[in-house]
């Protein structure tokens, strides 16, 4: 009587199943004791002192991400500051602009540009027995004249002997001496205006005005159309003393 081969055991899909996992299982357990081992051997911690050295680790982890949303605001307010500051650079500019442009409005800033210049002296007539000196000075009134046609032509800057006039100003005599900005002028007086020279020269040439008048009497003027003439700044006081705006009531 022969013997039969014994039979080899077979595993069901369960069982398989869980012998898998139980050796990933121990696997991956291995492996995390062994790594665990060789840290305490390199850093040569103690064991009990990982689970401190890991919580220390986690708040420094807390604390550099709170420092980093720290600098992130921080960056954030250095931006806003930055765009502020450049506003107010742009206002700052135009605001310096406008005072410019009211500063030479008012006759405090010197000008140039293209113009005339009008050099007017007394009469070299020699004075007669009898003849009346007067005759033979300018006056005020003579340079006064002079002024009105060259505003009336357009002028955008007038100056007499360096004398920038602007709405205070004042021409007049005081005897014999001419006062312009207080200031005492002697001839020859020398008048310089900004502004389109042709339209200058031909209301100062025009027939029956001052400078024709002067010249029938023996006055030497000289007229010259410059390219480029400078008029200086007005020199005196910008104070008002008892006058302010219309509705300010501030004390």
């Amino acid at each position: 009587m022969g013997t039969c081969p014994l039979a080899r055991p077979r595993l069901s899909w369960w069982q398989a199943g869980l012998t898998m996992a139980l050796v990933a299982g121990g696997f991956f357990a291995g492996t995390q004791i062994r790594n665990e081992l060789e840290i305490r051997q390199q850093l040569k911690i103690p064991s009990t002192r990982l689970h401190e050295v890991a919580i220390q680790l986690r708040k420094q982890e807390s604390r550099r991400a709170a420092l980093e949303a720290a600098v992130e605001e921080l960056r954030r307010q250095v931006a806003a500051l930055e765009r502020e500051a450049a506003e107010r650079q742009i206002a700052a500019a135009r605001m310096n602009r406008r005072v410019s442009e009211l500063r030479a409005l008012a006759g405090l800033t010197p000008l140039e540009g293209p113009g005339v210049v009008v050099e007017m002296r007394d009469s070299p007539r020699p004075i007669q027995p009898g003849d009346d000196p007067n005759k033979t000075i300018l006056h005020y009134t003579d340079i006064h004249g002079v002024i009105n046609d060259l505003w009336a032509a357009g002028a955008e800057a007038v100056a007499v002997n360096g004398e920038r006039l602007i709405g205070r100003t004042g021409i007049n005599c005081v005897g014999t001496t001419i006062l312009c900005n207080t200031k005492r002028i002697a001839p020859p007086y020398t008048v310089v205006a900004i502004g389109d020279p042709a339209r200058l020269l031909a209301q100062l040439e025009r027939p029956g005005g001052p400078v024709e008048v002067l010249r029938a009497f023996g006055f030497p003027l000289r007229l010259q159309r410059l390219e480029r003439v400078t008029v200086p700044a007005y020199r005196g006081t910008t104070q008002f003393v008892i006058a302010r705006p219309a509705g300010d009531d501030g004390p």
